[in-house]
C-alpha cells in the first residue's frame, strides 16, 4: 500500500512539472501565429508579432531589420516546415528551438532556427530570430 500510494505521488508530482504554463501557452501560441502570418505573408499579424529592435538573421548570414523581414516574408510567404521545437521562458524572455525544413527553388534545407521573444505588456513579441543550416551526413 505504502509502494503504490508512493509511485501514485511520484507519478502526479512528475505531472505537474510537465505541465505547461500560461507563459509556455502564450509563447507557443505567438509562435504557431508567427509560422501563420509567414505562410500567408500577412504583414499586419507581422507587425504586432516583431518587436521593433528585431534582428531577424539568416542561415546564409543576411541580417534584417523589422520592416526588411516583414518586406521580404511578405513577397516570399514563407515555404516551410517546423518539425519539433522546444520552448523555454525566463520571466519575460523565452527562447524556442526549432528544426525546421525551409523549402525554395535550390530544394530543402534543413535548418535550426532559434527565436527569442520577450513579454511586452500582455503580449510576447519576437526580437531576435537566426537560422543554421543542419549540414548534410556523409553518405557511408
Amino acid at each position: 500500500m505504502k509502494t503504490l500510494l508512493l509511485t501514485t505521488l511520484v507519478f502526479a508530482v512528475s505531472a505537474v512539472g510537465f505541465a505547461e504554463t500560461a507563459d509556455e501557452a502564450a509563447v507557443k501560441a505567438a509562435h504557431y501565429a508567427y509560422i501563420e502570418a509567414c505562410k500567408k505573408g500577412d504583414a499586419s499579424a507581422l507587425v504586432a508579432l516583431f518587436a521593433d529592435g528585431l534582428q531577424y538573421s539568416h542561415s546564409n548570414t543576411k541580417l534584417e531589420t523589422k520592416a526588411e523581414a516583414i518586406a521580404a516574408l511578405v513577397k516570399s510567404k514563407g515555404n516551410f516546415e517546423v518539425h519539433e521545437q522546444t520552448i523555454h521562458v525566463y520571466g519575460k524572455a523565452a527562447t524556442i528551438r526549432a528544426k525546421v525544413t525551409a523549402h525554395n527553388a535550390a530544394g530543402d534545407i534543413p535548418l535550426t532556427m532559434l527565436l527569442v521573444w520577450v513579454k511586452n505588456g500582455n503580449q510576447w513579441q519576437m526580437v531576435e530570430r537566426h537560422t543554421t543550416r543542419i549540414p548534410a551526413t556523409p553518405a557511408k
